[in-house]
């Protein structure tokens, strides 16, 4: 059952954020000593409704998950030849906007809270949290976006065991989500500090062998039962706090339409306000 903290500013949240990084446990001098738990990550949304879901999956339609990566591919061919691997590909696109079976996180958590405030006005906003682990399986990411970029998806319960062979590895290997930690190649992920978790490509293989393709929320223990809940009526004052921080649309998305964007909402918030005591 999900444990919520009701967030009304930046101090609140810095102060969930803070809590659970260390832990307390006896040395065997009978003293209490504090240790790193592990490196943190975070996820924002801008509604609390929104399930855990990376974005070629949401909605009734599913987006034909190939055929928008190869038309991708084709037009942004000048763009993406220097990328080495079919993951960097996947990366990239995703970070300039493309669907993909990559949910998108970030380890500093200021700026999960700028994107759980930056939409969806009418609704509450939530950052979820998480702690990084060693599921980074590099190597089946890798065959993933192959396999994404060169197989029709339909095709997957007829032809991932031929795909997965010559690779020496096993059909199970693609029923996990991934932990991914990128390489630094764009800005965004720079400014961002991003990482992502990588979808299965097969929810499950039955005892008969019956491959059924993934199509849902991430399922595992990427992220723990508490999160943070940011009530709508605070989202833009959040907002105003996070810019003075150096936290905005300008410094995040590194564009010269959104830094455009960025200082005109900078000016408005000059003239506005911020009550800090609600």
């Amino acid at each position: 059952m999900k444990q919520e903290v009701r967030i009304k500013n930046v101090i609140d949240y810095l102060k969930w954020v803070k809590t659970p990084l260390y832990e307390e446990v006896d040395n065997k001098e009978g003293r209490l000593v504090s240790f790193l738990r592990s490196e943190v990550y975070y996820r924002g949304q801008a509604s609390d409704k929104w399930e855990l879901i990376p974005g070629i999956f949401r909605g009734e339609n599913c987006i034909d998950e190939h055929k928008i990566l190869k038309k991708a591919e084709l037009q942004l061919w000048s763009e993406m030849q220097s990328l080495g691997s079919y993951l960097e590909k996947l990366v990239f696109l995703q970070h300039y906007g493309l669907k993909t079976r990559l949910l998108d996180v970030t380890f500093n958590p200021l700026v999960a809270l700028y994107m759980a405030c930056s939409e969806e006005p009418e609704e509450n906003g939530v950052v979820y949290r998480g702690f990084k682990t060693d599921e980074q399986n590099v190597r089946i990411a890798n065959l993933t976006a192959k396999y994404i970029f060169e197989n029709e998806i339909n095709d997957i319960p007829v032809n991932l065991e031929e795909f997965a062979k010559p690779a020496s590895v096993q059909t199970e290997d693609f029923t996990k989500p991934i932990f991914i930690n990128p390489p630094i190649n764009n800005v965004r992920i720079e400014s961002q500090n991003g990482a992502f978790i990588m979808s299965p490509l097969v929810e499950k293989i039955e005892s008969d062998g019956t491959i059924i393709k993934n199509n849902g929320p991430l399922k595992g223990s990427f992220f723990d039962e508490k999160r943070a809940e940011i009530p709508n009526r605070y989202k833009e004052s959040i907002l105003k706090e996070l810019s003075v921080l150096g936290i905005n649309r300008g410094t995040l998305f590194r564009n010269i339409e959104e830094k455009v964007k960025s200082i005109m909402e900078e000016e408005e918030y000059k003239r506005a306000r911020i009550d800090m005591s609600a």
